[in-house]
């Protein structure tokens, strides 16, 4: 009867978690935008404010104050969702109102929606909004620190540091990167055009800009890119020139130069115009253009300046009628590589931008690209070289055109430091695995200790029969071991695994949305690496049984009320199985709700205690500390009965566990019959009467490993000690006669 009971359950189990599956695939694909219109934002922006049409480049609406002149324009408006949906703890982006002026400082940030676990309540959702309120005073020129819940704050101008959350680091670092990036993509899209002001909308943005939000670009003056580094100059009389080729056959033969020896011999200006701070603030709108196109295809763009005397030929191209100078020609250096640039042709023809351009005291300008742009990094120091070559004479000497083995050549070099340009290279968004090794970074001491307490583990759960030797040493190493999980890995690291992350995935995967918050927290990412690993050698019981803050919890309140003689009741087989199969139909639920989306699915994903217990320390609402409490004490009546019966992420790590390799419990051919001591004491009913372990309900708590080895409770080693007891004959003294 039992047996047919369980059958059924088992056939209820799959069939509700075939419905989970089913729903996935049928599920709608809700998209991520923004809610706010030009009517809702007025109300928030009065008189003598008002707010234009939405933004053509972004989706962003300008903000004018009435003025005599005309409205003025004073910053923009945005929904962060729109921009940049950076997603949380939860897998869902935070959507934030964020007002910037005309030069990128805060004038408003509020929080508008969000979906993270550990804030649905109305003190959550308040810590959040007062964590986003920071930032109004600051600008996207800030350097900003996401500080402790009660740490010190800073403010100068150019870095700040900010109150982080409770409990909601992840969540604080998501609300940071989705504000500054997407401040920074509505700055630098340059919508702040003063033409904007008559039009009454945001303009649009220059020709060569749509889709590059994420270019630097300041308007200034050659001196100011002189200084910056962005331009640099090679130089050289007529007199170092010739010096260069002392006592080569290439001395002596540049007429001009020998009779004008402090004459300008090379005077050339360059810089990488495929900056935008260098080319947008030296190249009119048509020719940055074309540098724009050429960048996209991977090609690097210089411009160079050339006043020399020894003019520049490019790749191939005819040497100028110098009188026996064969020409000059610029290559490019990176490490051990050199290329050759070829002059680009320009249509319509190439001009500055006044009038910010020159300073009067260069000749035009001129395109050259890297023959093959794809073997240098723009991101590495570069060396610029100007070879002049002259004829040395021999056969054809004199003509210009001579063999190349009579060509002599001297070398001047100026160093273009690309260090010095970072700050101007285009902004781009950190690698998930960039992002999480800062926050690991950050994180180095829990890192350290959590590795430590994993290392430690792996050794125990691989020498189980030496830590189950004996009761005292058993009881010892696990009640030890669940304080370091509650109060370290719990409270502490804030590493309570948790359902949510797999409902999130879902719900990220039918949404189309990326994974990337999977990998927000280093702490969290070391667990699940560690928990699936061990699914396949031990399966659900690694977690379940020892890595669980909230298991640890249950398990010690259980073990406190044993000593105060408050025993757990146990129940029924057929009770106990029928119970275990509700976990399942949770996760089902939870499933289900998350692939179509569901509105329910935020309040149903509470039936889980851990965040009001262990992300929070109880410090919520009173109904959800209600539940977390019952939850809790439930252990004293029914050992760890949330986890046997209630626990979603249980359910799917016994689902996960079926992949386990080793049946690693060791039994022998007596455990069941007729030896019934394991199953007896086994506080999880995982054991079968047949003797047979189900590791699906096995939380490895070395018990019946224990057992196992006592020879004076395992029925088999009772009865070998005994006969071995019987087969000893004593030796009785003989009496003396």
């Amino acid at each position: 009867m039992a047996d047919a009971a369980a059958h059924r359950w088992h056939k209820v189990g799959w069939l509700l978690a075939l419905i989970a599956i089913v729903s996935l695939w049928v599920a709608p694909q809700p998209g991520v935008a923004g809610t706010l219109t030009r009517t809702a934002l007025e109300a928030l922006f009065p008189a003598p404010l008002m707010v234009g049409e939405k933004s053509a480049v972004l989706p962003a609406w300008p903000i004018f104050r009435r003025a005599a002149s005309g409205p003025e324009l004073v910053g923009h408006v945005f929904e962060t969702v729109d921009i940049e949906p950076t997603a949380g703890y939860g897998g869902k982006p935070i959507n934030l109102l964020v007002a910037i002026d005309v030069h990128g400082n805060f004038l408003d940030v509020r929080l508008l929606s969000q979906r993270e676990p550990i804030f649905q309540s109305e003190k959550g959702q308040a810590q959040l909004a007062a964590f986003a309120a920071q930032y109004q005073g600051l600008s996207i020129r800030h350097d900003v620190q996401v500080g402790s819940a009660k740490g010190a704050t800073l403010r100068t101008d150019s870095r700040a540091i900010v109150h982080g959350v409770t409990a909601g680091t992840v969540s604080a670092l998501a609300i940071d990167r989705s504000i500054m990036q997407s401040a920074s993509r509505v700055a630098l899209a340059r919508l702040d055009d003063p033409r904007a002001a008559a039009t009454g909308a945001a303009p649009a943005a220059r020709r060569g800009e749509r889709g590059e939000p994420g270019e630097r670009f300041a308007a200034t003056g050659w001196n100011e890119l002189v200084q910056a580094g962005l331009l640099r100059r090679i130089e050289r009389s007529n007199r170092e020139v010739e010096r260069a080729f002392a006592g080569t056959p290439g001395a002596g033969r540049d007429a001009v130069g020998m009779v004008q020896p402090q004459g300008v011999a090379l005077d050339v200006w360059f810089g990488l115009a495929s900056l935008a701070q260098l080319g947008r603030n030296l190249l009119d709108d048509a020719t940055w253009e074309q540098v724009r196109v050429l960048r996209a295809s991977g090609e690097l763009v210089f411009v160079i300046f050339d006043n020399s005397r020894l003019t520049l030929r490019g790749a191939g191209g005819a040497a100028p009628s110098v009188a026996r100078v064969a020409g000059t020609r610029a290559l490019l250096h990176q490490g051990e590589r050199s290329l050759e640039l070829r002059e680009i042709e320009v249509l319509p023809g190439m001009r500055l931008a006044p009038p910010r351009a020159s300073n009067g005291a260069v000749a035009a300008a001129r395109l050259w690209r890297t023959v093959d742009a794809q073997a240098l990094d723009p991101a590495q120091p570069l060396v610029l070289e100007l070879q002049v070559v002259r004829d040395g004479g021999g056969a054809g000497g004199g003509s210009g055109s001579g063999d190349s083995a009579q060509r002599v050549e001297a070398s001047f070099s100026q160093a273009y430091a690309l260090a010095e340009l970072k700050a101007w290279l285009p902004v781009s968004q950190p690698a998930p695995w960039t992002l999480l090794k800062q926050s690991a970074a950050q994180r180095a001491v829990e890192l350290m200790v959590l590795g430590l307490g994993l290392a430690l583990l792996t050794v125990l759960l691989l020498r189980q029969r030496w830590v189950a030797a004996n009761t005292r040493r058993l009881k010892l190493v696990r009640v030890a071991y669940l304080v370091y999980t509650l109060g370290f890995i719990g409270w502490v690291a804030q590493g309570q695994l948790t359902i949510v992350t797999l409902t999130s995935l879902i719900e990220a995967a039918v949404a189309g949305q990326g994974l990337t918050f999977l990998l927000a927290d280093p702490v969290t990412v070391v667990l699940w690496a560690f928990v699936l690993a061990t699914l396949l050698i031990w399966g659900r019981g690694t977690f379940c049984g020892w890595l669980c803050p909230f298991g640890a919890l249950q398990e010690l309140l259980s073990l406190a009320a044993q000593r105060l003689r408050f025993k757990p009741v146990r129940l029924r087989r057929r009770l106990d199985a029928g119970l275990k199969w509700v976990k399942y139909g949770v996760l089902a639920t939870l499933v289900g709700g998350a692939g179509m989306a569901t509105a329910w699915t935020e309040t149903a994903l509470e039936v889980e205690p851990f965040k009001t217990a262990i992300s929070l320390g109880f410090d919520r609402a009173w109904p959800f500390v209600a539940w977390a409490l019952c939850c809790a004490l439930l252990s004293v009546f029914v050992f760890r009965g949330y986890c046997r019966y209630v626990c979603p992420l249980g359910a799917a790590l016994a689902l996960f566990g079926r992949v386990r390799l080793f049946a690693w419990i060791p039994r022998r051919t007596e455990c069941g019959t007729p030896c019934q001591s394991c199953r007896h004491r086994c506080h999880y009913e995982a054991i079968a009467p047949a003797g047979a372990v189900d590791y699906s309900e096995c939380f490895q708590c070395l018990d019946c490993v224990e057992i196992y080895q006592d020879d004076k409770r395992c029925l088999p080693l009772v009865i070998e000690r005994k006969q071995g007891a019987a087969r000893r004959i004593p030796i009785q003294p003989v009496a003396a006669s």
